[in-house]
């Protein structure tokens, strides 16, 4: 059977780390779209604080799911 997917893009945000930021987008887009299938991580930023450390991770993430046949 073939199958059609819709991506959204999420932007997710952590203080803690890269990967809690993508589980924070993964779990913003889930209250929205239902039937997650994959995700891939678009592009991964940071913002640096005035000690040169970093502040605050952002994880974009496409997020796909499944469009129902008709």
């Amino acid at each position: 059977m073939d199958t059609a997917f819709k991506v959204v893009r999420v932007v997710g945000e952590s203080a803690t780390s890269i990967e809690e930021a993508v589980k924070v987008a993964l779990r913003t887009s889930a209250h929205r779209v239902h039937g997650q299938t994959w995700i891939e991580v678009a592009s991964i930023r940071a913002n640096v604080n005035d000690q040169g450390g970093v502040d605050r991770w952002q994880a974009t993430v496409d997020v796909a799911f499944k469009v129902d046949a008709e």
